[in-house]
């Protein structure tokens, strides 16, 4: 079965961080809308409004999370909405964690994507990285 254009935008969009984080976040970045917003861990933390501020998150992020990389289980749509199923990989205190997900993108139909949220067990994550979730949940914040 042939991918919709949401999927072929999304599938393109995650793989430029399969591996490790893309040498170039910006350009990375470049499939979300100006306008777009991204929420690490729907409901407990607040979306990001904007590229320019998703892309301060992910140069943080990099900082914090030394490497990352992810195996993609499944995906699906329904009209311009994307659903997958994956398994992040976390280099963070000085080891590889898993942190199973589910992320929902919403294309816009000009084939930028306008909306990324991530639903994750934030008390599995934590445990994972040796940390509590107070610990973890401030190791996420911008202004910390």
């Amino acid at each position: 079965m042939a991918l919709t254009r949401p999927e072929q935008i999304v599938l393109d969009f995650i793989a430029a961080y399969r591996d490790s984080w893309p040498a170039d976040l910006a350009a990375a970045l470049e499939p979300l809308a100006e306008d777009a917003y991204y929420q690490i861990v729907v409901p407990t933390i607040p979306p990001v409004h904007g590229r320019a501020n998703i892309l301060a998150e992910h140069e943080l992020m990099k900082v914090k999370v030394l490497d990352q990389k992810h195996e993609m289980k499944f995906f699906g749509s329904h009209g311009n909405t994307v659903f997958t199923e994956r398994v992040d990989y976390s280099f963070r205190n000085g080891k590889w964690s898993p942190v199973p997900l589910v992320a929902v993108f919403e294309v816009n139909d000009d084939g930028k994507i306008i909306a990324w949220r991530e639903y994750l067990d934030l008390a599995n994550t934590a445990r994972q990285h040796g940390m509590t979730v107070d610990d973890l949940m401030r190791s996420l914040d911008l202004d910390a």
